[in-house]
């Protein structure tokens, strides 16, 4: 049996804002604004009888920006299925680590998968 991790992120390349929550508004029941501005969004999202809050900041990483669920109570065990989800989705590039991570990992580069054209490769980010 996988093991869910406790929260979710992954990386969107250049992603619409409005196509996102759209992706988002479809994968879940429902999607309440909590607060938006210019690179950043903040839901409250329900899965269910759950509640999450999920996260989008456009300043993340040069060209990416962070889809972070706080608390992962969605459907996806990991990074990865949910960066599978939203590549299949939005039709952009999606990074993510390829496992779970852990404090005394500190700063590492590697273990990253991208997903572009449909395909997923490692890279060293």
């Amino acid at each position: 049996m996988t093991e869910f991790f406790p929260d979710i992120e992954i990386y969107l390349m250049k992603p619409d804002f409005q196509q996102v929550q759209d992706w988002l508004t479809q994968e879940f029941t429902q999607l309440q604004t909590v607060a938006s501005r210019d690179g950043f969004s903040h839901w409250k999202i329900s899965c269910g009888d759950e509640e999450m809050d999920v996260f989008l900041n456009d300043k993340a990483e040069k060209s990416f920006a962070s889809l972070w669920f706080k608390q992962n109570k969605t459907s996806w065990p990991t990074d990865l299925d949910c960066a599978r989800a939203a590549h299949k989705a939005l039709g952009i590039e999606i990074r993510c680590s390829d496992s779970g991570w852990k404090e005394e990992d500190g700063e590492n580069d590697d273990g990253w998968i991208k997903l572009i054209r449909g395909e997923e490769k490692p890279v060293h980010w």
